[in-house]
């Protein structure tokens, strides 16, 4: 071998060494990934509502058809549809002027029944008159004596007058007409406070009582809340839909509310005033599975959350996964990964 080819050969083995150096010390450089620089913001501990969410309608606490008590003519309407009327107000009147001729007579009548029966005492005690005559006398005067109350029962009958206060919601008869005794001559209805009726699902039930708050809307005032309470809860499910019924009782005092209106409703059920809570940005979602980055001494590390109630400000209930305390990751989620070393932004608002 030549000194020129040891040479060679000697330049070669110099060559790969230093390859081979090289090569081993690339995988340790790879092995240590850079820092992904983030924001962060504290876990929050917020008031939360639970809710149960049903729809419903509104009906009136009560409502009664109003008829007449005596037979004759209308002759007067006092009161007509929508009408805001209270109990014992007259509503409409029934032709009079013969029952007042009728009880002019019988008050007549019983004035002189009175005063035979009053004859008639002396003389039964004297034994002029029978017991049996002076019987007659006295039941005389009974009879005109409940002749007289009965027609003046029928006097105050003539006037039609509201059983409650309420409003009306239907008149179905018009001045003129001739009523028998019976006839329906109004619909009304009461409608401070009104019943909101829904049904609540089967798996609900348990946590539904008397008194809890309901928060109504409806279609006809956009925007607005109307609060009531549970007041009734029915006894028995109904097999066909799973649900049980319900009343809440929602005040009314200004009766823009009216009976019949369709309404979604949101029953609560319980309210926790110590929820822990993170910002909507800090949640990844993929396959169905949430999770969060929590930050532990400069590194993220992954956690699975169970999500509870939207609390509508950017911010989100937890209901398991993360404590109170610690910090997640708001922003570069789709660069990390469990263990991934970071950076926390110092120019950043907490959140960001």
């Amino acid at each position: 071998m030549t000194r020129r080819t040891a040479a060679l050969i000697a330049a070669l083995g110099v060559a790969a060494t230093a390859c081979g150096e090289r090569s081993r010390a690339e995988p340790s450089t790879a092995a240590k990934p850079q820092p992904v620089t983030v924001t962060v913001a504290n876990t929050a501990v917020r008031p939360v509502e639970r809710t149960v969410s049903v729809v419903g309608t509104l009906a009136a606490t009560a409502q009664a058809e109003v008829a007449s008590e005596i037979e004759g003519r209308l002759v007067a309407i006092e009161a007509d549809l929508g009408d805001r009327v209270h109990r014992d107000q007259v509503l409409a009147r029934v032709r009079e002027d013969e029952i007042q001729a009728k009880l002019r007579e019988a008050e007549a009548s019983l004035e002189k029944a009175a005063a035979d029966e009053g004859r008639g005492r002396p003389l039964r005690g004297g034994g002029v008159i029978s017991a049996q005559e002076y019987e007659q006398v006295r039941t005389a005067l009974e009879v005109a004596r409940a002749r007289r109350d009965q027609l003046r029962i029928q006097l105050e009958r003539a006037a039609i007058r509201s059983p409650l206060d309420g409003s009306v919601a239907a008149r179905l008869i018009d001045a003129g007409s001739y009523v028998k005794q019976g006839t329906v001559v109004f619909r009304l209805v009461q409608d401070d406070p009104l019943k909101f009726r829904g049904d609540v699902p089967e798996r609900d039930v348990p946590i539904l009582a008397a008194g809890q708050d309901v928060r109504i809307t409806v279609d006809a005032f956009p925007g607005e809340t109307f609060v009531g309470h549970v007041s009734r809860i029915g006894a028995a499910s109904d097999p066909a839909v799973r649900s049980l019924a319900f009343e809440a009782l929602v005040p009314n005092e200004d009766h823009r509310l009216r009976p019949g209106f369709f309404g979604h409703g949101e029953v609560v059920v319980r309210r926790d005033d110590r929820a822990l809570a993170v910002p909507r940005s800090a949640l990844s979602t993929f396959a169905g599975v949430t999770k969060v980055f929590v930050i532990e001494e400069g590194v993220a590390h992954e956690r699975q959350v169970v999500l509870g109630v939207d609390l509508g400000d950017g911010w989100v209930e937890i209901a398991e996964g993360v404590a109170r305390g610690v910090q997640v990751v708001t922003s570069g989620l789709s660069k990390l990964a469990d263990g991934t070393p970071v950076v926390v932004r110092a120019d950043a608002a907490p959140g960001a």
